[in-house]
């Protein structure tokens, strides 16, 4: 299935009432008058619906009259014509006519760039007939999030984050940034363990010519591919004025590609308080594309230099939501919800050094050190990752009964919560890149791995 859709089993299991069933064929006889290119597919269920588009399943009737086998691979495309063949389902995407025709041709242009790569849902065609436009894609049997992710074992979480980082690691390979990483947007299927990323509706390229400069850290590189942190002293700020901020920070460290380790920076808050009364300066415009709950801090910061690290942040929410058995877990109305909810786990301290690192003031007047123990309140410097996760979900180091090695067993919860906390630093430059998690030791291809069983 493709992207931007609500889980398949949501819509067949709402598909059993009678009005539901009839409003569907309704709309898909409906569509099928109106574009004529759906005369070479029968479309067979509905599987959801976005804000720009809708996702049927279809059967391709016409599959068989093509050479599919430089990429399906098989024999089948080698059969007789007399010979019965297996049905060929595809996703459907219907493309409302409220998309603005470039974010369209944005989107097709980006799914047939990607092509080659790995777990990513391809771009089979595209028609048009007057306004209605719809892209096929091949169909990916998969199971609602919401269905196993509280019980998913470690081995499952293991086979989800490779498909996932290596999916991610192709996107930004070609210098793309998917901006809506969501469970949702990744079909996985338990059975197969397979996995796909789909809905590039957000999607944007990565272009080095637009950087703009005005934020703390330095454009990407080879080395330190989310760029790392560098005192910007060409932009309006007093946090590098005599005694400012900037002034006292330390050698800038990131994360870079020949180091799977990073440290720590200092940033602190600025001496300046207040905002200007008849502020003359131009409201700030960067893109704040994303689904709610999976936004990275640069992104409510309204950073205009953000960088591939978005979606790395988005993969660690996922990867949280598996470790606390919790999904949504932040459900903020707006950005500045959305920052205070960042605020509670990860204290105000952290977060005032990351809006530094954007060339922003972040000013909270919410008490927290001074919030007596079992208040509900984080203290000032928030919680490290582990000590959150462990806090949500208690019996995350519980050991399986009948698991053969308890001690393997605890060592692979650590190595897993180790992950989300290289995927959820607020400092973006700081933030593990796709194939640095792809090496990270809970992902790590082992010899005669497919061997083990996690029971």
């Amino acid at each position: 299935m493709c992207a931007g859709a609500a889980a398949a089993a949501a819509w067949l299991m709402r598909s059993t009432l009678p009005q539901e069933i009839a409003r569907i064929q309704q709309e898909i006889a409906i569509m099928n008058e109106s574009i004529e290119g759906l005369a070479e597919y029968e479309v067979v269920d509905k599987l959801g619906e976005g804000t720009f588009s809708s996702v049927y399943k279809a059967i391709d009737l016409n599959h068989y009259a093509y050479d599919n086998h430089p990429w399906a691979g098989g024999d089948d495309a080698m059969l007789p014509v007399d010979v019965p063949r297996k049905k060929v389902y595809v996703a459907l995407k219907r493309i409302y006519v409220t998309s603005s025709p470039q974010r369209i041709l944005n989107e097709l242009e980006l799914m047939e760039e990607l092509r080659d790569c790995a777990n990513i849902a391809y771009l089979i065609t595209a028609f048009r007939t007057e306004d209605q436009i719809v892209a096929v894609m091949p169909y990916s049997r998969h199971r609602d999030f919401r269905e196993f992710y509280r019980t998913f074992p470690l081995q499952d979480m293991r086979c989800y984050f490779r498909c996932l980082f290596r999916a991610l690691e192709g996107c930004h390979s070609y210098g793309i940034m998917h901006r809506d990483v969501k469970p949702a947007n990744f079909l996985y299927d338990p059975a197969s363990g397979e996995g796909v990323l789909c809905d590039f509706g957000l999607a944007e390229r990565f272009e080095p010519r637009d950087w703009r400069g005005k934020c703390h850290h330095m454009l990407p590189t080879l080395d330190y591919p989310h760029g790392k942190v560098q005192v910007n002293r060409t932009v309006p700020s007093s946090h590098f004025n005599p005694g400012g901020a900037l002034a006292k920070q330390g050698p800038p460290r990131s994360a870079g590609v020949n180091s799977m380790t990073s440290s720590r920076g200092i940033m602190a808050p600025p001496e300046r308080i207040g905002y200007l009364k008849d502020d003359t300066r131009p409201g700030v415009r960067a893109n704040r594309a994303g689904t709610r709950g999976f936004r990275a801090p640069e992104v409510l910061l309204k950073c205009v230099d953000q960088t591939t690290s978005l979606d790395m942040w988005s993969a660690g929410i996922i990867l949280l939501a598996f470790l606390t058995k919790r999904f949504p877990l932040f459900n903020s109305n707006d950005d500045t919800e959305a920052l205070l909810e960042l605020m509670m786990i990860f204290g105000k301290k952290k977060m005032t050094q990351c809006a530094l690192l954007h060339n922003r003031t972040l000013q909270c007047n919410i008490p927290t050190s001074s919030m007596p123990a079992g208040s509900g309140l984080p203290p000032n410097d928030g919680y490290r990752i582990p000590d959150f996760i462990t806090r949500l979900n208690p019996g995350i180091y519980d050991v399986p009964e009948g698991h053969p090695d308890p001690k393997a067993y605890s060592k692979e919860v650590t190595a897993v919560i180790d992950l989300a906390r290289v995927l959820l630093h607020p400092d973006c430059t700081r933030r593990w890149t796709a194939r640095q998690a792809l090496e990270h030791p809970f992902l790590a291809e082992l010899p005669n791995e497919h061997l083990v069983i996690d029971t």
